[in-house]
Order: structure tokens, then sequence, then C-alpha cells
């Protein structure tokens, strides 16, 4: 919404509010009937003020009550729940853009960047699905597919509601975007990483796919409280790797930390990529059967690191060998 208000007192002094009596009206039940006056002084800044109001008045992220003449330095002002951008006859505007397609420009807007990241995701789960070289390739595409929609649309929904609750507004298609683009990136860098140590020929860590997920989790839970919360870029960043880091700690915790007591676990990976990817000759078979003696020896590292943890011997399975 864009009002125009004209200042002829010397003051110049407007009211916001929910009555009609304020010089501009807000349909918010959280906003006074009289809530804040702004002033615009002759130098071009301007000044806020809470004309006693219960909720106060918000200002670069913190709420202030009982303020008087607290000067908007961003030109925002925001009252209950409704953000208000004051724009004076001192304030610079940037030339007039020429009108023209950009596709640069369609990003902006979130029903295409919705749609852009959606397909990017749905390539990126597609070519996942084909690495793996399953029997029935259409069927796990489809079982994929169908799978992580309920999972988006879940994620999806939350947010959805938190905005609807804290903003007045849904922003479905936004909050699709942030989630369909952080989960398409992350499978791309994963995939990019994962090539990349295959062409190398370099022993990939078991741990990056849970680094990379954490880093995306707390992109993803950053830009959903940005869009979703009155919440500053400052505390959402706090926020998302809080929940990041506990997310990892308890992934490490429950999944990961077993597999390493676990004897006989060998970890593996099943993608498929084609030979001549590789930049250096592959391995012969002896070499290949000779650092296979090395499993041994990790296991009975296992065995000793477990007993030393755990003395109980019936929770130690022994490792069968010659």
């Amino acid at each position: 919404m864009r009002e125009r208000v004209t200042l002829n007192s010397p003051r110049r002094t407007l009211t916001v509010g929910r009555s009609v009596k304020a010089d501009v009206t807000v349909d918010d039940e959280h906003v006074a009937p009289l809530h804040a006056s702004i002033e615009i002084t002759s130098d071009g800044r301007i000044l806020a003020t809470d004309l006693g109001t219960t909720n106060g008045i918000i200002v670069s992220g913190k709420r202030y009550h009982a303020a008087r003449d607290m000067e908007l330095a961003g030109r925002e002002l925001q009252v209950g729940r409704t953000r208000l951008r004051v724009r004076t006859e001192h304030q610079e505007l940037s030339p007039e853009k020429a009108d023209l397609f950009d596709v640069a420009a369609r990003f902006h807007d979130p029903a295409w960047l919705a749609a852009a990241c959606l397909l990017a995701l749905g390539a990126q789960l597609a070519y996942s699905s084909w690495l793996v070289a399953p029997q029935d390739l259409t069927a796990t595409m489809v079982s994929l597919l169908g799978s992580m929609a309920l999972v988006l649309a879940l994620w999806v929904f939350v947010w959805a509601l938190l905005s609807r609750v804290m903003r007045g507004e849904w922003s479905w298609l936004r909050h699709i975007a942030i989630s369909a683009g952080a989960l398409a990136i992350y499978l791309c860098v994963d995939s990019l990483f994962d090539i990349s140590m295959y062409v190398f020929s370099l022993p990939t860590p078991d741990r990056n796919i849970a680094w990379l997920g954490a880093m995306a989790l707390g992109c993803a839970v950053c830009l959903h409280l940005i869009h979703a919360s009155s919440l500053g870029t400052r505390s959402s960043i706090q926020i998302a790797a809080i929940v990041a880091l506990a997310v990892l700690a308890i992934g490490y915790w429950r999944f990961q930390r077993p597999l390493e007591r676990e004897v006989n676990y060998i970890a593996s990976n099943i993608r498929i990529y084609p030979a001549y990817l590789r930049l250096s000759a592959a391995q012969s078979a002896e070499t290949y059967y000779q650092s296979l003696t090395g499993l041994r020896d990790a296991a009975d590292k296992k065995v000793q690191a477990a007993i030393a943890e755990d003395p109980d011997p019936d929770d130690i399975r022994p490792v069968e060998g010659d």
C-alpha cells in the first residue's frame, strides 16, 4: 500500500494508527487508534514518536516504548505487524530503468523463482537416481520424487504458517523457492564434490554429506526466518547456526557414531561414474587386494575402542577371519 500525505504545517508531522482520525490509517489489530507520529524536519531527517501504546514502535529490529523523536536511519518504522517506509522530497531516486525483457529480473518474481528451483531440484533428484543405476529407474525416480514432494510440502507449510502468524501473509511461493533452492544447491554441490573426488582419485570423506547438509539447512532456516518473521538478519543467522549445529551433533551421535563403533561397517560409494573421467590410471588388482589387508587392522582398532568405552563383552561382536 502507498499513501501520499502533504504536510503544510510548520511542524511537518503526521500520525499513524488504526483510527480514521490518523493521517495514515493501518488495518492492523496490533496497532493503537493513534499509535505513532512521524516528523520530517527541514533538513530531511525522519523522527518517530510513540504515542503511549502497549506494543510500542520497532526501529531497526528493536522495540521501544514511550520513545520520542527517534531518528529512522533506514527510513523504516514498524507499528504492530506493519512495516512503514517513509519517502520524502529529500530522498534521491535512481534513474528510470528501460523497460526491456531481462531474464535476471524474472527471478525477482517469487513465481518464476519457485518454478526454477523446483525444476532444478527435480533434475538433481533424477540425476542422483540415475547414478545409483537401479534395476527399475522409473520406479526409483517416481518414489524419490514423491517422497521428496511430501517432505517439502510439510516443510513449506510450517514456514508459511509461521509467516502467516508473524506477518499476516502466507508467502507460499517465497518459501517454496527457498526450500527447493537450498536443497537443489546442496545436491549439486555434493555431486560436484563427489565427482571431483572420483576424477582426481581422492578418498571421499565420510562426513562431507553431513557438513554440506548442515550448511544448506542453516542457509535455508536463515532465509525462512528473514521472510517469515520480524527478526533481523543477524538474529536469523545466529538462530540458523544454532539449529544447524544442533542437527549436526544429533545426527552424528545418533547415526554416525554407532557406525564408527560397528566392526563390520565399511563405508562405500555406490555412485557409478565412467572410468574415462579419471585423470590417473586405475590401480592394479594386486594393489587393491593388498589394501584390503588394512581392513582387519581397522576392525581391531574399532574393537579395542569399543571395549575401552564399554567393557561388557556381550555388546562386542568378534571379527571373523582366518
